[in-house]
């Protein structure tokens, strides 16, 4: 699959407005043009007033022809755009791919509202990072994820919610999603992983060098999107 990633800054105080809007006409619209949702984040700590939604294609083909049918929708240009107009302040879009051992959304998994399981989704947090590489490096970094990097935090407890590489857009980027269950959660199992000897001892010696800048911030999800098992 290839990923249609978008990163939009919105309004001071517009994103429940926002969400609520996709919830009720974005989203229905998508899917029933074959439409993927692969991730939609909101941010809580780090730069704030940022949404982050995945849309996933089978391939650039199926992104042209999906596209080109939402955006002829009469409820995308009739309900849809004028129910966000002047909520939002700037956007970026990238076309990204994901590895083998990312995770794959074939539904959106949307919960029950009031449910046990919207009611876990409204507690988990998001560990979200953005890294910039020296040109080159990212093959090399994806390695030491894959070999390394994961199966140390699995066995910490922490769920690999998404995992990307820019293809168009900034190039030699990566974004990394890490679920955790709660707050209390998260500093315990970074905590954890921080202290595994594998960590010190054998990934951040496969990643050393590779690294050009890092950026990280905390984010929700929300009861429409999908959530790692």
């Amino acid at each position: 699959m290839i990923y249609d990633y978008r990163v939009y800054t919105l309004e001071p105080g517009a994103t429940q407005d926002y969400m609520a809007g996709v919830r009720e006409l974005g989203l229905p619209i998508r899917q029933r043009h074959g439409v993927t949702l692969s991730g939609w984040y909101h941010s809580d700590i780090g730069d704030l007033n940022q949404v982050v939604h995945i849309w996933g294609f089978n391939d650039l083909k199926h992104m042209a022809e999906a596209k080109a049918a939402v955006y002829a929708d009469p409820d995308w240009a009739g309900k849809y755009l004028p129910r966000n107009r002047g909520l939002i302040q700037a956007q970026k879009t990238y076309l990204m791919n994901a590895p083998s051992f990312a995770p794959t959304y074939p539904v959106h998994g949307e919960a029950e509202p009031g449910s046990e399981d919207a009611k876990r989704r409204n507690e988990m947090v998001y560990d979200y990072r953005m890294y910039s590489f020296k040109a080159g490096a990212v093959p090399k970094y994806m390695t030491a994820v894959e070999e390394i990097g994961v199966p140390i935090r699995k066995r910490h407890g922490v769920k690999l919610a998404g995992w990307f590489y820019s293809d168009v857009g900034f190039l030699n980027r990566v974004v990394h999603i890490w679920a955790f269950d709660n707050p209390k959660h998260l500093i315990e199992a970074k905590a954890a992983v921080a202290a595994d000897p594998d960590w010190t001892g054998k990934y951040i010696p496969a990643v050393s060098g590779l690294l050009a800048a890092q950026n990280v911030s905390l984010m929700k999800s929300t009861d429409f999107a999908p959530v790692p098992d």
